[in-house]
């Protein structure tokens, strides 16, 4: 299997070029290219079918993502890397619709996601309001604890957390939220705040766990603190893997922006 390896931020997706389109919820090939023993260590896979530019996300667990930002983004920088390609515009099909990205200066990529949305049963979450937003969710174990939340959609499943300082627990609360009852298909989590002139975030990933990096993240993040009025539309998200660029045009899409690099290439073996 022939396979790439990019690096949005320190997010690290496997971008696996194929002629079939996969399927099932859960593939457990996925899951294997991304351990660190048995694969190559990565968040997740992109899968690229190439004759539609149909794009297949996975998370490292196997479970399959509607969409990611980073994904979205590393598959671009290998379709432009391809031998005598010469776009700088690549639109993708992928489980959350089209999804466009192109080459900026210096080596950067930018990608305009969906519009968010913010109806409970978009994102999806069971609630008794029309919206999960400022609302107070019970998490943890014994004791339990209220967290409030700002629940969203921004092609996948996002629930951010507004703090004034990072709890030390902040991985173990955003793994209580990630599988809490209201978020039937689980929920990507954020912890934000303002610091200065950006936002700085912490993410947990549904399927992934604590990365240095989220393009949706980072997304919601902004929106989530635009919509509060702690931040404007235009800012940017300092995370552990780096800085992106992120804006919430007044069109509705949320572009990103960032550096993508190579970092391995290679055929891997059979995997299971």
């Amino acid at each position: 299997m022939r396979f790439f390896k990019y690096s949005a931020l320190g997010n690290r997706f496997v971008v696996v070029p194929t002629a079939r389109h996969p399927r099932g919820a859960d593939r457990p090939e996925a899951r294997a290219i991304c351990d660190a023993v048995a694969g190559v260590a990565a968040d997740g896979v992109a899968y690229v079918h190439v004759a539609s530019r149909r794009l297949h996300i996975y998370n490292a667990d196997g479970s399959r993502a509607r969409l990611s930002g980073n994904g979205t983004r590393c598959a671009s920088a290998w379709w432009f890397a391809r031998p005598g390609v010469r776009a700088h515009m690549v639109t993708w099909n992928t489980d959350a619709g089209p999804v466009t990205c192109a080459i900026k200066s210096g080596g950067q990529i930018a990608v305009d996601l969906p519009a968010p949305a913010f109806a409970a049963a978009a994102i999806p979450a069971i609630w008794h309001k029309q919206e999960l937003w400022n609302e107070q969710l019970e998490v943890g174990g014994a004791p339990k604890r209220k967290v409030r939340v700002h629940a969203l959609s921004v092609g996948n499943p996002q629930t951010v957390v507004w703090v004034g300082s990072f709890p030390r627990e902040w991985p173990a609360l955003g793994a209580a939220i990630q599988k809490h009852r209201a978020f039937p298909d689980g929920t990507n989590v954020v912890f934000a705040r303002r610091l200065g002139r950006k936002i700085e975030a912490r993410l947990f990933e549904r399927g992934a766990g604590e990365t240095p990096s989220s393009g949706t993240g980072a997304a919601a993040a902004v929106v989530a603190g635009a919509r509060l009025g702690r931040c404007g539309r235009k800012i940017v998200v300092a995370m552990p893997g780096g800085n992106m660029n992120v804006e919430w045009t007044a069109q509705g899409p949320i572009r990103l922006t960032c550096p993508v690099v190579e970092i391995a290439r290679g055929e891997l073996g059979p995997v299971s």
